[in-house]
């Protein structure tokens, strides 16, 4: 089963749930967060901007000063857990 199934079969459990404050809801959705900061994602990248967490807008770049920015693409993942899925050329 796939990160996305697991979201996907969580969410059809407590879409009918009558209880939003019951524990049993709140675990759920806790799971929901945590399994999709499992699932790799890009960073939002803007020409001529540093890059961002898509999860928590974090920076992961570093300022070169001149405008430009150097982006951390080794980084795998943000401080807020996201796992973080760089494209090719978002070094450059």
């Amino acid at each position: 089963m796939t990160h996305d199934e697991v979201v996907a079969e969580l969410r059809l459990i407590i879409s009918g749930y009558p209880y939003p404050d019951a524990p049993a809801h709140k675990a759920i959705t806790e799971a929901i967060r945590c399994v999709e900061l499992q699932i790799p994602k890009v960073p939002k990248i803007e020409r001529w901007t540093p890059a961002y967490c898509p999860n928590c807008d974090e920076e992961l770049s570093e300022s070169l000063g001149d405008g430009f920015y150097r982006h951390h693409i080794s980084l795998s993942i943000c401080e807020c857990g996201q796992k973080l899925k760089w494209d090719k050329g978002a070094g450059e």
